[in-house]
């Protein structure tokens, strides 16, 4: 299966790239679509780094690095979320975990 049409997002929201969608930012009404391109933390779903929605270049701009070294682009809200957290620390435009020495 490509990822065109990817099924069903938690909200029933058709996935995938064919999908043409607005951004999920409130007020904002960019068009998208509901590829891997504008997923929060790269990929569909929740998990400890990003939300289940889909944002436009001007609502997913932040940068997390995760334990592998990868870096997933995030939307405002979960960017926030994570500095809240106290768990990860903004160096110089990304986000990566505090080290507890």
């Amino acid at each position: 299966m490509g990822w065109g049409d990817c099924g069903v997002d938690k909200a029933g929201r058709p996935i995938g790239y064919v999908h043409q969608a607005t951004c999920d930012h409130p007020g904002c009404d960019e068009v998208i679509d509901r590829g891997l391109g504008y997923a929060c933390g790269d990929m569909p779903g929740e998990d400890e780094i990003s939300c289940d929605g889909y944002f436009c270049e001007k609502h997913r701009s932040e940068m997390v690095m995760t334990e592998d070294e990868r870096l997933h682009r995030v939307c405002d809200s979960c960017h926030q979320v994570l500095l809240d957290s106290g768990e990860w620390r903004d160096d110089d435009g990304c986000l990566c975990r505090v080290e507890n020495s």
